[in-house]
């Protein structure tokens, strides 16, 4: 067994002993879903419509504020659906998450 220049041990044997990948069986589909959320109105603008990826059901938003694609926060509105139309629609989420 070969010793480090820092003290410790190399060439020991692995914690599990059997070899295989950790990651032989896809464990989850990964999918891409947007909400809209509107963000707040800052001076004399008006408040936007923001796209938020959803990592989770949608049954589990509640409402709260995320970080949004364009990288703001906004509060989600899990009873609306992306992609939103009109002028008032951010046009970084809208370019980001087509």
């Amino acid at each position: 067994m070969a010793v480090s220049p820092l003290g410790g041990r190399t060439g020991a044997p692995a914690v599990t002993p059997d070899a295989r990948a950790a990651d032989g069986i896809p464990m989850m589909l990964q999918t891409t879903a947007h909400a809209p959320a509107l963000g707040r109105a800052h001076g004399a603008t008006a408040a936007l419509w923001h796209a938020v990826e959803l990592h989770r059901p949608a049954a589990e938003i509640d409402g709260a504020c995320e970080l949004t694609v364009c990288g703001s926060l906004a509060r989600v509105s899990p009873e609306d659906s992306w992609p939103r139309n009109g002028t008032d629609v951010c046009p970084a989420c809208a370019a980001l998450a087509g």
